[in-house]
């Protein structure tokens, strides 16, 4: 593993503590290829890159700043600029920024954007003078302030808001100001490694571990900073999942051979580029299970499987986007994650940590760029842990979806699906919540819970009339595509780069590969005529098209374990009741279905669904020998194409208190 984080592209940063003195405020720990590691008097460390984001020149040269010192820019729109402006503006920084704080006072850049000259107003002088800057910068269609303590020049205009790094230009009299990093520690590995930015519109890999620690740390940006684009997802940062292509970095999909012959990409997924777009920022790329195959946590062999931060830090995360599960529930410093759901990689992994997870309709953004489990089931999902954020990021994301249902909806769906057979689940005090959340959606929006055997109903429409020949159909899917597009050219590829050496893969891939191997187009064929058969009758029979509704319908089931622990270690599972973590487990006797059966459905029906989560219940941990609290999610499916009325009912739920923010950490709530 530290090899694979060494050598994808550039070297590993082991950072020395012998620290070299260079400013009043902040002091060098290390330089590499692409940028300065520093710490400032917080003893927090950040990270600027080499080349500046800009250069300035000041009219008076008196005023230039030596070293590495760290400054604020702060920018106002109307005058005279008072003092209630600028406090507020602090104020605001410090609410809503882990980046910036006080030590980014040394000193101040203030540009006016407004018509004609701006002036500051008698008390914003006399506070200039009161808080300890050393400089203060201003543009030049600000009235030159007279002030007796402060050095002042004036530039042609400042940089963006938000916090920096300035450090004396080589062009004699001018600064270089730089981008600034908060290096956050990523405690629980779910990161491959972190990005930032690069002038030529892509990616530079960082690879960051302090000395004394065993884990990386990732470059963040100042939301301050990102703020500055008025776009709807501006401010917020995302850790993307490494099957996706991103400009300049390696796509490793989980597989220490696939990194070792696929060279950096040429450029972006369209479904990354659309979150840029957006305005959102990528901090870096997530651990996955090799090609996305869905592997216990105990078969990661080449990328080892990230932790869980909920409960005792030992319980699954369960498939393939569980790195970008586990980042979501771990660190404020993350807004969303991406991850990708062809079997329920996403639905599953969010109902374990305890998070806001969606698998949109198939088809709903270009795949293009992202390495193929099954095209004829991948989507391209997301985590978080805010109910209205994620309504807005799953509206924006998907909105130019060419399967989105056009119609405008009137109502939400007056039936809930209940499958009987399913409910209730193995523990009680989860079945409260499952419960009361049915109660709540009655009360507030007149949706009406609806008993059924949902796997008798939908039996009678399987080949002969049993699940094991829909099972068999959906490894196909699976099997087939992902050997043909991925394994065999990769083992074609390394064969031919490194003598005839073939690649190793971990367990479940080299076991998927091997049954792909027999598998014939015919068998494809046939597989993908049971899907489309099986998406139709859903659509016409079970979750219908509504005019006023969109869906008809919505249905409802755990994706998660029932409120019974499942854990990392495979051995600790086998002292529990039986829990479900597999994504597609064989058929119960008799051609009955698993228990995962509800997550297929929604596979190969292409159905949108998302994953609520709505409390946590105890548990006696096998692992500290103490009741520990496990988090609670319940799933809910629509029609194809009416991923917004989802979106909608998370939303307005989140407004009237039935849902609401998780927190990261050991507990959901």
């Amino acid at each position: 593993m530290r090899a694979y984080l060494r050598n994808i592209s550039q070297r590993l940063a082991v950072i020395s503590l012998a620290c070299v003195l260079v400013a009043a405020t902040a002091v060098v720990v290390d330089i590499d290829a692409s940028g300065t590691i520093l710490r400032l008097h917080d003893g927090l460390p950040y990270y600027i890159p080499h080349l500046p984001l800009m250069t300035v020149d000041p009219n008076k040269h008196s005023g230039l700043l030596a070293g590495f010192t760290p400054v604020t820019s702060l920018r106002a729109a109307y005058s005279p600029i008072t003092k209630a402006y600028l406090e507020s503006q602090l104020t605001m920084y410090r609410t809503i920024d882990d980046v910036w704080s006080d030590q980014f006072l040394e000193a101040l850049f203030i540009t006016y954007d407004g018509q004609s000259t701006g002036f500051f107003d008698d008390d914003a002088e006399k506070w200039l003078e009161s808080i300890g800057l050393t400089h203060l910068y201003v543009s030049n269609n600000i009235r030159y302030p007279i002030l007796k303590t402060l050095r002042v020049s004036q530039l042609t205009t400042g940089p963006s808001a938000g916090p920096y790094i300035t450090t004396p230009s080589h062009t004699s009299g001018h600064l270089d100001l730089h981008s600034v990093y908060r290096l956050h520690k990523d405690d629980y590995e779910t990161f491959l490694y972190g990005v930032i930015p690069n002038p030529d519109g892509g990616w530079t890999q960082t690879n960051i571990v302090l000395e004394g620690s065993d884990v990386q740390y990732i470059p963040v940006p100042s939301r301050v900073s990102l703020l500055t684009k008025a776009l709807p997802l501006s401010g917020t940062r995302f850790g993307l999942k490494d099957i996706f292509d991103a400009q300049g970095v390696p796509t490793g999909a989980g597989s220490l051979a696939y990194a070792r012959v696929h060279p950096s990409a040429d450029e972006n997924a369209p479904s990354l580029q659309r979150l840029l777009d957006l305005g959102a920022m990528m901090v870096g790329k997530t651990r996955t299970s090799q090609f996305a195959h869905g592997a216990a946590p105990w078969e990661y062999l080449d990328i080892p499987y990230s932790w869980n931060p909920r409960g005792d830090g030992h319980l699954t995360a369960s498939a393939s986007s569980s790195g970008s599960a586990c980042a979501i529930a771990g660190y404020e410093w993350l807004e969303f994650t991406v991850g990708s759901d062809t079997r329920g990689s996403v639905r599953k992994p969010a109902a374990h940590v305890g998070a806001y997870g969606m698998r949109p309709s198939h088809g709903s953004l270009d795949l293009t760029g992202v390495v193929t489990l099954s095209e004829e089931m991948d989507t391209a999902g997301f985590f978080s842990r805010d109910p209205q954020l994620f309504a807005e990021i799953g509206r924006t994301w998907y909105l130019e979806s060419p399967v989105k249902v056009k119609r405008t909806t009137i109502r939400f769906p007056r039936k809930l699906l209940y499958p009987t057979e399913h409910f209730p689940v193995q523990n009680p005090a989860a079945q409260v919540l499952y419960d009361n959340f049915a109660a709540a959606l009655q009360k507030h929006f007149k949706i009406t819970k609806v008993p059924l055997n949902f796997t008798e109903a939908l039996l009678p429409h399987f080949p002969d009339g049993d699940f094991s020949e829909f099972h068999r159909a959906s490894n196909t899917l699976v099997e087939y595509r992902s050997w043909v597009s991925v394994g065999k050219p990769l083992v074609e590829k390394h064969e031919q780069l490194f003598g005839g050496e073939t690649p190793k893969f971990d367990p479940r891939s080299k076991q998927m590969f091997a049954r792909a191997a027999s598998l014939t187009e015919d068998d494809f064929a046939a597989a993908v005529s049971l899907r489309r058969a099986f998406s139709d009758f859903v659509a016409a029979d079970v979750l219908k098209i509504d005019t006023k509704s969109c869906s008809d319908a919505i249905f409802m089931y755990d994706a998660g374990t029932g409120g019974i622990p499942s854990y990392r270690a495979e051995d600790y599972n086998a002292m529990l009741p039986p829990t479900q973590s597999l994504l597609m487990a064989p058929p119960a006797v008799g051609g009955a279905a698993p228990l995962n059966f509800y997550t297929a459905v929604g596979s190969m029906a292409g159905l949108p669904e998302v994953t609520v989560p709505l409390g946590q219940v105890e548990y006696f941990s096998q692992v500290s020998q103490q009741v520990e609290m496990l988090p609670v999610a319940v799933q809910l499916v629509a029609h194809r194409g009416c991923d917004e009325i989802l979106l909608d009912l998370v939303k307005k739920l989140g407004v009237k208190g039935v849902l609401g923010a998780v927190k990261t950490g050991k507990e959901t709530f």
